[in-house]
């Protein structure tokens, strides 16, 4: 009996101490990985921290991204054309910037040291960017240009960083719980900016002067939010160096080709949705009530969206998720110009489906995106390069949405119809369903089955 317990008592002692050995292991990889020591490890402030600045770069990205053309045309009265011209130059100088220092930043530990000063003084700037544009002297071709790529100078080092620290702290609280939190947060700072938009921009010409105001302000309140972004980055040690590993794969510090498939893919999507938000302030043939309302109802869906679509990515995953929310925003875009003629409200409840539609890929893009991230064998600093790709050509995106929408309303300056409005989002509707087909997670599933199947003999 004595011998079988001492046996007994010796295997456990041995379980035991094999599964502390692999708890140890985990948590050394967890903390390999996701490069939070001991100052960060408990506690939300890490986290708390991060929500701050990602409202308050938010802040920022809301106001110039969905604001700067309509400034440059109505306020600046700047010809649509070269207002187009100006933001897609500045979008593809912002986007070359992300990627150009997100490759500095993962190969230099001299830079990753200097990050939290150089966050510092970029958020500086951008916010003092921000503030001048509605400022502007009517006609100032050349300090709009000048406004426009300060600020998205100062945004990509101040950005590409932010990003960077998005995976540690996923992989600790979970992709999609700190995606919801990402898109939440967005959500409400696109609500802000589109009530300050519908007070000062839509509206007689008093209306637009007290932009002047309330830009300022906005500007003040995102330099507070975005105050602890150094220490943040400090916090989660960016400046760690990326570990070699031994098995094939990218070089340290390169993105994986899945990851560089996925940014490709988005740019895509991007670029289809954003020429709809551009779009949406300059259709004049939807009824005023709507029209002045519209970016606060895109923006008011986006953030409920955002719980809308977390069932839906917990139920099928975040990839299949995503081109499910681009097939309803497809099919919302379709309906836009039918809506309009069936009157006001059948107007506003399409734009409520597409702003769900916007807050659910704003959602599952960077959640997949976290998702792909994290299963790269590259450390810390290759982060900020993976991020300052998908961000990269996000922006590209972007700037070829500015161009679209701007080519549009020029072409139709003399008067919109409901035929001139259904061509864009015809063309818009098939990139977006285009985007939900080269995205979806099933292909790779049928491709595996295919692959797998034994010829018959």
């Amino acid at each position: 009996m004595a011998p079988s317990i001492s046996r007994h008592a010796k295997q456990s002692s041995m379980r035991a101490s094999a599964g502390l050995r692999l708890f140890s292991i985990g948590v050394a990889d967890l903390s390999c990985k996701g490069i939070i020591g001991a100052r960060v490890s408990h506690g939300r402030l890490p986290l708390i921290a991060f929500g701050m600045a990602h409202s308050g770069k938010n802040l920022l990205w809301s106001g110039v991204d969905g604001l700067s053309l309509y400034i440059l045309i109505k306020v600046v009265v700047v010809s649509p054309i070269i207002a187009g011209m100006l933001f897609v130059i500045s979008s593809f100088w912002n986007a070359a910037m992300d990627g150009i220092w997100g490759w500095t930043i993962s190969r230099s530990s001299m830079i990753r040291r200097m990050l939290p000063g150089v966050s510092a003084v970029a958020v500086i700037i951008a916010c003092l960017s921000f503030a001048l544009l509605p400022s502007l002297p009517t006609g100032a071709i050349w300090p709009a240009a000048t406004a426009l790529i300060a600020f998205r100078t100062s945004f990509a080092l101040l950005d590409v960083p932010h990003n960077a620290a998005t995976t540690p702290l996923a992989q600790v609280h979970g992709h999609l719980a700190l995606s919801r939190w990402r898109a939440i947060l967005g959500a409400g700072m696109s609500v802000l900016i589109a009530v300050a938009a519908s007070s000062t921009l839509l509206g007689t010409p008093q209306s637009a002067a007290r932009a002047v105001i309330i830009f300022p302000l906005l500007a003040l309140s995102a330099l507070i939010l975005l105050s602890p972004l150094p220490w943040l980055i400090q916090a989660l040690a960016m400046d760690r160096p990326t570990p070699r590993s031994a098995s094939a794969g990218p070089p340290a510090g390169m993105p994986s080709r899945a990851l560089v498939t996925f940014c490709l893919i988005q740019m895509m999507g991007f670029a289809a949705l954003a020429s709809i938000g551009k779009s949406v302030l300059h259709i004049d043939i939807m009824p005023r009530w709507v029209l002045e309302n519209a970016l606060l109802l895109l923006s008011l869906m986006r953030l409920a969206g955002t719980w809308l679509w977390s069932p839906v990515a917990t139920r099928f995953g975040s990839a299949t998720a995503l081109s499910i929310a681009y097939i309803f925003c497809a099919a919302a875009i379709l309906s836009l110009p039918i809506a309009i003629g069936w009157g006001p409200v059948w107007c506003a409840a399409i734009l409520c489906v597409l702003g769900a539609s916007f807050g659910g890929i704003a959602l599952l893009a960077w959640s997949t995106f976290s998702e792909l991230l994290s299963h790269s064998e590259n450390g810390a600093a290759s982060f900020s390069a993976s991020y300052g790709l998908f961000t990269a050509v996000s922006k590209i995106g972007l700037g070829f949405s500015a161009l679209l929408t701007a080519s549009w309303i020029d072409q139709y300056a003399q008067g919109l119809a409901p035929s001139s409005l259904s061509l864009m989002t015809i063309m818009v509707a098939i990139l977006c369903i285009l985007t939900a087909l080269a995205a979806w997670d099933g292909w790779r599933q049928i491709f595996q089955v295919s692959n797998s199947r034994t010829p018959a003999v």
